[in-house]
């Protein structure tokens, strides 16, 4: 399903682990050397300036190529351009299959990213160009949709993953628009239930093992879905909304939608602090903020100025309390940075796993040993 080495994905996310853990002081110098020695990773990729760098320059040759291709070739109608735009696409996504990933290894390296957004770029504007003039935007997100998945899934890409989640939201946006006489009703619950059901899809994929090398997909997926949730039911963009498509004026259902935009956040931060979940967390203060500006929309109860003022320092002085009691007090929270546990502690399962058998293969074994077990289950059909 995906064209990298799979053995080197699994080191990278090992080592990833155990630097984190060795920043936080939990490995000895001398065990990140010995996990460095045994999870090599053939990969390249360069920090992010430098995949900027590569990104651009590999998007000048490839402009330049493309418009060096037209002239040479003269495609002089739709069909021909289109066609040449298909050709093209397939050009690229194998040299990105062949070359990038095969043979120089790129792994996020800037090279491989535009080689596949310009391929996959050249691929849809050849459907474009066959369509009518004036074919409807559901009809080119529901024509897009299939490309941005694919290329997310296949690619591990986390720009095309949120990308297909906005093209996702508008189709069902537009589809549930054309619904006769409830669409200004199931609008914001459809924007809802897109963004729930994207929300607890990630959840579910960031447990499962076997779809480790999709995490930071799935993490892109959670953020947007918090995000999207509270968005559908805000009041302002309910109301932005009511007014640009049906020139209504008043909200149906206003006391819910004002109710909704109050208490999401305080949910979003409730739920974060009792399941540790730094991202819920983090989306809950950022929607408070939203819901503050929200009300001050609509209702100018002080001047903007001294609102803001107001509430920075407010947000100052809970932020220091907050640091200062972390700091000193023990307990599930703390002002340390923390890993992310949902991959990590599969990952923590192989390197103590390693860790033992490399002990045991230089200590001599008594009687049989169990089997059937994964990742220190032993004697079980299942995972540990």
């Amino acid at each position: 399903m995906i064209p990298y080495n799979r053995i080197w994905l699994d080191a990278l996310l090992t080592r990833d682990a155990a630097l984190d853990w060795h920043r936080q002081g939990l490995f000895s110098d001398e065990k990140w050397q010995v996990v460095q020695a045994r999870h090599v990773v053939h990969f390249y990729s360069p920090n992010v300036f430098v995949r900027i760098g590569l990104a651009i320059f590999t998007l000048i040759l490839l402009l330049a190529g493309v418009g060096l291709g037209g002239l040479i070739l003269d495609a002089d109608s739709v069909e021909g351009f289109a066609l040449l735009c298909f050709f093209y696409g397939l050009i690229l996504l194998a040299a990105l299959e062949m070359w990038a990933i095969g043979s120089a290894r790129h792994f996020g390296s800037g090279v491989d990213d535009m080689l596949l957004y310009f391929g996959t770029s050249m691929l849809l504007g050849s459907v474009y160009l066959l369509l009518p003039y004036n074919t409807g935007v559901l009809t080119y997100a529901c024509l897009t949709l299939p490309f941005l998945v694919a290329g997310s899934i296949r690619y591990l890409d986390r720009l095309l993953a949120a990308a297909a989640f906005v093209c996702l939201l508008v189709v069902v946006l537009l589809a549930a628009r054309e619904t006769p006489r409830l669409a200004l009703y199931i609008l914001p619950f459809a924007g809802m239930l897109t963004a729930a059901g994207t929300y607890f899809f990630a959840q579910y994929g960031q447990r499962r093992y076997d779809w480790r090398y999709w995490h930071g997909v799935l993490v892109v997926l959670e953020l947007l879905a918090l995000v999207f949730f509270y968005v559908s039911g805000n009041y302002w963009v309910v109301q932005q909304a009511g007014a640009a498509w049906f020139q209504l004026e008043q909200v149906p259902l206003a006391w819910f939608f004002w109710a909704f935009t109050f208490a999401v956040p305080v949910a979003y931060i409730f739920w974060g602090l009792r399941q540790k979940d730094r991202l819920l967390l983090d989306v809950g203060l950022a929607c408070v903020a939203v819901a503050v500006f929200t009300f001050r929309a609509y209702f100018h109860v002080m001047p903007l100025a001294w609102a803001a003022v107001i509430g920075g320092v407010l947000l100052f002085a809970t932020a220091y309390l907050s640091i200062r009691y972390l700091k000193k007090s023990g307990g599930a929270y703390t002002y340390d940075a923390a890993a992310d546990q949902s991959l990590l502690q599969e990952i923590e399962q192989q390197l103590l796993a390693q860790h033992l058998a490399h002990q045991q293969s230089q200590t001599p074994t008594l009687g049989d040993s169990f089997g059937g077990g994964q990742f220190g289950g032993g004697g079980a059909d299942g995972k540990f």
